[in-house]
């Protein structure tokens, strides 16, 4: 198989043909939370440095408040009832679900190097008025103080999935909207996928201290929340602890808990270190155990046909719905039959290239990231469980002739 050269050689043209041009934004983010484990209410601090790379004088920056989607009269609360082309992955009517039960995301204290800013919101979409005009190649400092619910578990992210799982918690945060050629990547969220900024991520959370955490980043922190930990230190108050994480040039944070995960790590090549989360359950112990070397075959195999994935850790947590990819973190479902687990791992791992290095606008290219994973991930499923197919991609050409057909 000639997929990296073909891969190198497409990247290249593009690159040499766009490079004159091409230009990216930059964020910092450090954001404090405290979360509720009883009543799924959070709040935090975020500080946010933002570099504007482009040519363009801005005057305003949006952020993506997802989580009001999920509360009855939403953008998305109407999309799935009257939409042309309805998502029926959302099996839940959620203008039915109760107020406890709903998301929401709420901003405070919008500020910009210490000054107070004018806002506005509109559904998931915060329009925020700059105080002072940021030209190309500056950077700002900007601060809020946010509130947020986690709504029941409605696509990937919520609380108390089927499986059990305590905190699935994806799309959370006040989160910047992309700014590029087209201008601000300001759309509504309908349930569709995202398109971030890259940068650096600093997080700390603090909650119960019966609850494990899964999450983007490195855990600066062990000795705290780690086995070794003493309560005689004095350092647990109120019976919580605090997490802290950074994860370097990522274009999203996320992470999920439950107290009773558990929680083991797999030396992977090239060092990288892989951590599984997983519900304890006799049932399924056994899958999650034997799934443990085969991700380290499959990213193996990705290294070697795509090139080496750029971090020092990856995780695999049980969480949310089906599956999503995250930065260097997956949230699948764990109740799965041994070969479904290394399946739905073969393919959110290959999302850590395609969208997470790669990093392309899902809101208006999906098809890109799902369709290099796709290609890429059944391959590696056939050789790392010894399948041996004739041809491995005859089940995807048969979704083209029924979607074609259609």
């Amino acid at each position: 198989m000639k997929i990296r050269p073909t891969l190198i050689a497409l990247l290249t043209f593009y690159s040499t043909t766009n490079a004159q041009n091409y230009w990216q934004q930059t964020v910092d983010y450090k954001m404090d939370v405290d979360i509720n484990v009883n009543t799924f209410r959070y709040s935090g601090k975020q500080e946010l440095l933002y570099t504007n790379n482009s040519p363009d004088s801005l005057k305003k920056v949006f952020y993506h408040l997802y989580f009001n989607a999920f509360q009855p009269g939403s953008e998305m609360a109407v999309r799935i009832k009257t939409g042309k082309d309805i998502n029926t992955r959302f099996d839940i009517d959620i203008d039915s679900i109760k107020p406890s039960e709903t998301g929401y995301l709420k901003v405070f204290n919008l500020k910009q190097e210490g000054y107070a800013l004018k806002h506005e919101v509109s559904g998931t979409i915060l329009e925020v008025e700059l105080k002072k005009n940021l030209s190309p190649g500056a950077r700002t400092s900007l601060t809020l103080d946010f509130e947020g619910q986690l709504p029941k578990l409605i696509r990937r992210a919520g609380r108390e999935s089927s499986e059990g799982v305590a905190l699935s918690v994806a799309q959370w945060y006040p989160k910047i909207a992309e700014y590029d050629y087209e201008g601000w990547n300001a759309e509504p969220y309908l349930g569709r996928e995202f398109h971030g900024v890259w940068g650096n991520f600093d997080v700390t959370l603090t909650l119960d201290k019966k609850y494990t955490v899964a999450a983007s980043g490195y855990l600066q922190n062990p000795e705290e929340v780690g086995h070794g930990y003493s309560e005689k230190k004095g350092r647990v108050k109120k019976g919580k602890l605090k997490w802290h994480f950074v994860a370097p040039k990522v274009h999203d944070f996320t992470w999920s808990a439950d107290p009773e995960y558990i929680h083991d790590t797999y030396h992977g090549p090239n060092d990288v270190s892989l951590h599984f989360f997983y519900k304890d359950n006799p049932k399924y112990n056994e899958s999650w155990k034997n799934l443990q070397p085969k991700t380290a075959e499959l990213l193996r195999f990705y290294n070697q046909t795509i090139g080496e994935y750029p971090y020092e850790q990856y995780t695999v947590a049980q969480g949310g719905d089906g599956g999503m990819e995250y930065a260097m973190l997956t949230l699948i479902t764990g109740q799965r039959s041994y070969e479904s687990l290394v399946g739905v791992t073969a393919h959110e791992l290959a999302h850590s290239w395609f969208q997470h290095v790669l990093a392309t606008n899902e809101m208006k290219y999906e098809w890109m990231d799902e369709g290099f994973t796709t290609y890429i991930s059944t391959l590696a499923e056939d050789k790392i469980l010894n399948k041996e197919k004739v041809f491995p991609l005859e089940s995807s050409y048969d979704n083209y002739f029924y979607l074609a057909r259609s």
